[in-house]
């Protein structure tokens, strides 16, 4: 046997099993990647239903502050007429 021939026959003894070996680690770890892909995009969609869940109950809220607001102050001009009334009568 030549040196190159020998050369081939270490590489395929040695090398190459503990290539197959990776190249199935490294397909075992990208089904592993591409699972926890998948679970991060299920997680985010469900943040964003959570998000405007969220944002419509705030507005809601800000709605009803907006309501009691305006009932305050329509009170206080009330008021201000009843007083501007009294005073002139």
């Amino acid at each position: 046997m030549g040196v190159v021939e020998e050369t081939r026959q270490v590489i395929q003894d040695c090398l190459a099993p503990e290539l197959r070996e990776m190249r199935g680690q490294l397909a075992g770890m990208e089904k592993s990647l591409d699972s926890m892909g998948k679970r991060l995009d299920s997680q985010d969609k469900r943040q964003e239903l959570h998000e405007e869940a969220i944002r419509a109950r705030f507005d809601i809220i800000v709605q009803r502050l907006e309501t009691i607001q305006q009932s305050f102050a329509f009170d206080k001009r009330i008021s201000s007429l009843e007083e501007d009334k009294r005073r002139s009568a």
